[in-house]
């Protein structure tokens, strides 16, 4: 049997002898047979199944294609950094990435230094994981993209599409629902938290203070109160001991049976009439949750891709509390590193 380096170098020697071959092979035994269906997988060429092609193009999307990537890539675990006026370090733990065959990849803990950065400054960065390095890395400015500050360069001046792309690129996950953004102090030191990770309310939601009522989650205060779950189905007041603002661009919009809404970061955890935590990107329509008047059914899922900001709350003793866009009426979790 000839292998395909071979029918191709026939077909351009003598292309009435590959004719006539084809025609022999296709009567044989009546199998009409093609010469070029009937070859053998050779060093350099191979066969690619008719499950994976589109008009003879490979098409992802198809039954025949190995999906080793997230459709769409999902992960979790937290980066965090620390910042002074001229650097960013960025840490991350416990980064696993889930993929479309119900496979996991666990990323290395590890942290990136970036140095001589301008103080009081805000950066983006763009991280994420490199299926044939098998480790995560950093978009770098230049090379088409716009230039990048610090050193490593892996500090962009403002958000770029460009650098979204690079980071999606084939063979690459990314590790952030679009930027993240990181600020150098103006003197001292600071830090935060980024990727997506955890668990975080939009800015402008509702949630319950004990002392003034109804509030937007970003005017909440540490040491405030605010409604909550005691987890025996009564309502119960827990203590806000973190809070904090970032900016943010990525949501996920679920609206339920009472026609509330909740505005939430991809990773944020709910907790489901079952007790099952259920991340926001995992849900799924028609999942029932906890509220506050009763159980509710989660009736539309959307992603949210506009300019906002993200709250970061952590209570106690109770880690969740109730939200919403109108008012508190779904039970949420509070923000933890190991979401």
């Amino acid at each position: 049997m000839l292998n395909i380096p071979q029918i191709e170098a026939l077909k351009k020697i003598s292309t009435h002898l590959y004719e006539s071959m084809n025609r022999v092979v296709s009567g044989v035994n009546n199998l009409k047979l093609s010469m070029d269906t009937g070859v053998t997988d050779g060093t350099d060429y191979a066969r690619v199944s008719a499950d994976a092609l589109t008009s003879n193009d490979v098409d992802p999307t198809k039954s025949g294609v190995l999906m080793k990537g997230s459709v769409p890539p999902t992960w979790s675990g937290s980066f965090t950094y620390a910042s002074t006026t001229s650097s960013i370090t960025w840490s991350w733990s416990g980064l696993v990435i889930y993929r479309a065959d119900g496979t996991t990849t666990a990323v290395t803990n590890g942290s990136l230094a970036v140095s001589a950065l301008s103080p009081g400054a805000t950066y983006y960065f763009y991280p994420y994981w490199d299926d044939t390095q098998l480790a995560l890395a950093w978009v770098a400015g230049g090379a088409g993209l716009p230039a990048a500050a610090g050193n490593p360069a892996n500090a962009f001046a403002a958000k770029t599409i460009a650098a979204a792309q690079q980071q999606a690129l084939q063979g690459r996950i990314p590790l952030s629902a679009g930027a993240m953004t990181a600020a150098t102090t103006t003197s001292g030191t600071g830090g935060g938290s980024g990727g997506g990770s955890g668990s975080c309310v939009r800015a402008g939601m509702m949630v319950v203070s004990r002392d003034r009522g109804t509030v937007a989650i970003e005017k909440v205060r540490v040491g405030e109160h605010i409604l909550g779950h005691d987890g025996f189905l009564n309502e119960a007041w827990t203590r806000v001991v973190r809070h904090e603002v970032h900016p943010a661009d990525a949501f996920v919009r679920l609206t339920f049976s009472n026609d509330d809404s909740l505005d939430v970061t991809p990773h944020h955890v709910f907790t489901l009439a079952d007790g099952a935590p259920v991340r926001a990107e995992r849900l799924c329509l028609g999942d029932i949750l906890v509220g506050r008047m009763g159980r509710l059914t989660l009736k539309k899922i959307e992603l949210v891709a506009e300019e906002g900001a993200k709250v970061i709350v952590t209570c106690e003793p109770s880690h969740e509390f109730f939200a919403g866009r109108a008012s508190a009426s779904v039970l949420t979790h509070n923000y933890n590193f190991s979401s």
